[in-house]
């Protein structure tokens, strides 16, 4: 016997197209929102584990710099034993350079702080670059006659604070792990060794 044909009445037709089109208009909707719904995402998880930095207050713009983040200004200075400490050769590592003096009261407020920090995160990929503009390393060293967790280096021309837009003491920047100053504070802080600023830290170390 022969095969029965089944026939597509024109309703049927019109009902497929329609559907076709529908198709096709929510497949391009997707591929057209799915980017930037990740690009949303994206952003809302570095928002969430760099929210705990806002603990610091820092400031967004700076007066040389501009808007933040930007690349970081390159500079070599040498520790006290004449060992010398180029910004840019820790890339890879999440890096603070505060710039502070003996003689700046607030500078020695914050220090402890900064101690701690130093000695919480050793064992990680992060380095704190303490930029003195004292006049000499004599002074430096009677400030720490028993050493420092820190990365001590001395600018005595303040040319690498002036580079940095820095006139007044202290003032701190964070550089992220590709030289780029996501944070710049202004004055002295006692929350560097807080939790909230570890993981703030700990967000850039794992970007």
């Amino acid at each position: 016997m022969p095969t029965p044909t089944t026939s597509i009445t024109p309703n049927q037709l019109a009902a497929y197209g329609v559907s076709g089109l529908v198709t096709c208009a929510l497949v391009g909707y997707f591929a057209w929102a799915l980017p930037d719904a990740l690009s949303r995402g994206r952003e809302g998880v570095r928002r969430t584990r760099e929210a705990p930095c806002q603990v610091l207050r820092p400031t967004a713009q700076n007066a040389v710099l501009g808007r933040l983040p930007q690349p970081a200004p390159d500079f070599a200075l040498k520790t006290h034993d004449g060992q010398e400490v180029k910004l840019s050769s820790l890339r890879g590592r999440v890096v603070l350079v505060n710039f502070w003096a003996t003689w700046c009261p607030t500078c020695v407020v914050e220090e402890p702080s900064l101690e701690r920090l130093a000695t919480q995160m050793k064992n990680k990929p992060f380095s704190l670059l303490a930029v003195s503009v004292d006049e000499n390393w004599d002074l430096v060293r009677q400030h720490f006659p028993k050493g420092s967790a820190m990365t001590v280096l001395l600018d005595k021309d303040k040319a690498v604070p002036k580079a940095y837009g820095t006139e007044k003491f202290p003032e701190s920047f964070l550089i992220d792990r590709d030289g780029n100053i996501r944070y710049f504070v202004v004055s002295e802080r006692q929350l560097w060794h807080t939790q909230e600023v570890r993981s703030c830290i700990d967000a850039l170390i794992e970007e």
